[in-house]
């Protein structure tokens, strides 16, 4: 059985998930792994607020 971290990735993929803005850590480095296993990009964050900001743009230039 997957960790929980990674069948979230794997779930967030198969609903057509293929871009994630945030910050690995501790608190997340199950679903980090999952991320990899499932074929999702994943660009690299700061801090939070500008994760939500490049998230935002990126969903309102692909549509």
């Amino acid at each position: 059985m997957k960790p929980l971290g990674a069948q979230i990735s794997h779930m967030l993929k198969d609903r057509g998930v293929d871009v994630i803005f945030g910050i690995p850590g501790v608190h997340n480095q199950e679903m980090y792994r999952g991320i990899e296993e499932a074929g999702i990009r994943h660009i690299l964050a700061r801090h939070e607020q500008g994760a939500g900001f490049m998230a935002d743009g990126y969903a309102r230039a692909s549509g």
